[in-house]
């Protein structure tokens, strides 16, 4: 304990630690990357959203697979259910930011952790038979050095131990940023962007999609549809930070 007290002491001397997020220092702190009051500020997506369609509902108010709730009854969605852990807002779109815009990669194991500890994501394991990453244009993932969803599907399957596929699922067409698009625009711009190479290897699967944000849903939907006209019995989304609810589908 008196020689990991000192080592932490001797290193914050010479290269001090500050939070990502407000930059208060860490030299006090064991945390590495945020301090205590930042985690804390972290929201995370509580017991109340629907388990169609993500959307954040009243403590009374109950979904099903099948049904829905008031915002996606009787719409269509390509896949079957949603999960998402956090809102992306605050501290965590701080973190996901650097993580995948300034190359900060040593966040993966911050970002994992909140992924593979979360109690939401131990019920859907067991119903799933392959984890599939929302993948990137091969020149994007160039570009940025990795693909993050890849790298949250790894953690995934590393810590439960399920099958992966990384490469059947593939994205053929290089867009434009989705970041400023209206909605109509991203799902023009997603078109025809996937495709599955094997149809095989997903025939009959249960399927978890696995994506770090969703803000409108258009490429998530897309990948969905592709999976299931390859024939996935189902298809689960798995998001880390979902934005607030302003009717994706």
């Amino acid at each position: 304990m008196f020689i990991s007290e000192f080592l932490h002491t001797f290193l914050d001397l010479f290269y001090p630690r500050t939070c990502l997020h407000c930059d208060r220092s860490l030299n006090d702190s064991y945390e590495l990357y945020i301090c205590e009051d930042c985690k804390k500020q972290i929201r995370h997506v509580r017991d109340h959203a629907c388990v169609r369609c993500g959307a954040s509902l009243g403590p009374h108010v109950k979904s099903e697979e099948k049904e829905g709730c008031l915002f996606c009854k009787g719409k269509y969605l390509p896949f079957n259910t949603l999960t998402s852990l956090t809102y992306y807002d605050g501290v965590i779109k701080t973190l996901i930011h650097k993580f995948k815009y300034s190359r900060q990669k040593f966040l993966l194991s911050v970002l994992n952790d909140m992924v593979t500890t979360n109690e939401k994501i131990k019920e859907i394991i067991p119903c799933v038979d392959v984890i599939v990453p929302v993948p990137l244009h091969w020149l994007k993932k160039l570009r940025r050095g990795f693909n993050q969803s890849e790298l949250l599907s790894i953690g995934i399957q590393k810590h439960f131990l399920k099958p992966i596929s990384k490469n059947n699922l593939c994205r053929i067409k290089h867009t434009e940023s989705q970041t400023h698009l209206t909605k109509s625009q991203r799902r023009l711009n997603i078109r025809n962007a996937f495709f599955v190479k094997d149809p095989k290897l997903f025939k009959g699967k249960k399927i978890l999609l696995v994506d770090d944000v969703l803000t409108t849903g258009v490429t998530a939907s897309e990948c969905s549809k592709k999976l299931k006209k390859a024939g996935a019995e189902s298809v689960h989304l798995l998001i880390l930070a979902i934005a607030d609810y302003h009717s994706y589908w």
